[in-house]
């Protein structure tokens, strides 16, 4: 009996940790942001629609949604090569 309470306690503290591999939102926002400002020939309402992508991307991020947070950074690097 006093196994399964160890490895109950175990696998909750195990699931209640932060994944060591999750993103760095700060710096990625820092980065998609920095691509967002060396677009001078744009217009204002491009710049404007991939700042809010970038922070769309930094709020999934911090949400944990790492798949979106990615998807939005790359609609933004996309949008930003062009």
């Amino acid at each position: 009996m006093l196994k399964y309470v160890l490895v109950a306690i175990t696998a909750a503290v195990v699931l209640a940790q932060p994944a060591s591999a999750a993103m760095d939102c700060g710096s990625n926002l820092d980065k998609h942001m920095a691509m967002v400002m060396k677009m001078s020939a744009a217009t204002a309402e491009k710049r404007a629609a991939l700042h809010r992508m970038s922070l769309a991307g930094y709020d999934h991020c911090m949400a944990g949604d790492e798949v979106n947070a990615k998807t939005f950074w790359d609609m933004v690097a996309t949008g930003a090569s062009k």
